[in-house]
């Protein structure tokens, strides 16, 4: 099987890789801390979708649909106003099954959003928390290539995100498929996971994100975010209802 697999290390520059054949290109959004967990947790817990926006204004609009719940997060805060943050944790069954969540934060939805206007026409959402059912997902569907795009910081690298595709690269490699086409981002966040992979802490715990959720007592979530298959289910983005929907 050939397969390409890139790393875009900022949604900012996902307009690099717009010669790509969309219609064979999977695009994996990966925001680490938190947003990718966030998502998942939603929909493992039984919510029926998660709407991404792209502002805080469009997110609550919903405030008074007894069937949704607003979700938002801006500078890894909650946003007043909002029933719900971006920590999976707060995504209990007993809180969003049978709910439709729309969510907006600082990055994972809005590299979703940037995915989408450079013409993606595939996209799901990945991180350590689904890594076997994407992984096996992108080998099912024998997609040509994989761009995962990390969501970062307003725009900047994230050490967290980058590591997350260094270790789909060594988790698709243990199926026996040899990607080719790895770009030099991907390079160097592979050579990080496999220095680091049985001790992952000891490299987040240097990266800028780590900082900021510490400040704000958000460090019991970092191994949430980190435990693999913690929530094995895809969730795909549908183009046409503009949601992100569990792969069935």
């Amino acid at each position: 099987m050939d397969l390409t697999l890139q790393l875009c290390p900022s949604p900012d520059l996902i307009g690099c890789y717009a010669q790509q054949d969309w219609d064979s290109t999977l695009v994996v959004i990966t925001d680490v801390f938190r947003a990718s967990a966030t998502i998942l947790s939603a929909l493992y817990h039984g919510a029926i979708e998660v709407q991404p926006v792209a502002t805080v204004e469009e997110s609550l609009q919903h405030q008074n649909d007894p069937d949704y719940l607003v979700a938002a997060e801006r500078n890894a805060r909650r946003v007043e106003g909002a029933t719900l943050g971006n920590d999976p944790e707060e995504y209990t069954r007993d809180r969003v099954e049978g709910k439709r969540v729309v969510l907006t934060t600082t990055n994972g939805t809005r590299a979703l959003h940037l995915a989408q206007e450079a013409g993606a026409k595939h996209i799901a959402v990945g991180t350590f928390g689904n890594i076997s059912c994407l992984s096996d997902y992108i080998l099912r569907e024998k997609f040509k290539s994989v761009l995962v795009v990390a969501a970062g910081w307003k725009g900047q690298l994230a050490g967290e995100d980058c590591l997350f595709a260094g270790a789909l690269l060594h988790h698709i490699g243990e199926r026996n498929v040899d990607a080719k086409g790895i770009n030099d981002a991907l390079l160097m966040a592979e050579i990080s996971f496999q220095k680091y992979k049985d001790d992952l802490l000891s490299f987040i715990n240097r990266v800028e994100h780590y900082a900021r959720l510490e400040q704000l007592g958000y460090l019991p979530t970092i191994a949430v975010c980190l435990e693999q298959d913690r929530y094995p289910i895809l969730p795909l983005f549908d183009l046409e209802r503009q949601t992100l929907l569990p792969l069935q």
